[in-house]
């Protein structure tokens, strides 16, 4: 069985890693806000338990609005310096277009004018 195409690895490598960053991102946010924001049994929440950020309820900061930058930053560093620039082969997208005009009966009109 031949390797497979490097461009193929590099897209699942960057899909591993995305989907890794998303999934550890979203259990943050869920457990954290579990914790720090919801009423559980044992544990009721009162107004000192707010303590504002910014004028944003602490757990929604730390729980949402923090997470959220990190994975902006993360985003903007991973794309622009992490991600392969694979080359994809030549672009046929006129041939395609003049084609696809031919199909539809264009390409004729398109010669008269």
């Amino acid at each position: 069985m031949p390797p497979p195409d490097p461009t193929y690895r590099n897209a699942r490598r960057e899909a591993i890693v995305i989907l890794s960053v998303w999934l550890a991102s979203t259990v943050y946010c869920c457990v954290y806000a579990y914790f720090a924001g919801y009423q559980r049994s044992g544990h009721p929440l009162g107004v000192g338990d707010i303590r504002p950020v910014l004028g944003i309820p602490s757990w929604v900061f730390w729980g949402v609005m923090a997470p959220w930058l990190v994975c902006s930053v993360f985003t903007v560093w991973f794309a622009g310096w992490k991600m392969a620039d694979d080359d994809l082969g030549l672009d046929h997208a006129a041939e395609l277009d003049r084609d696809i005009r031919e199909a539809a009966g264009e390409g004729d009109a398109d010669a008269r004018a």
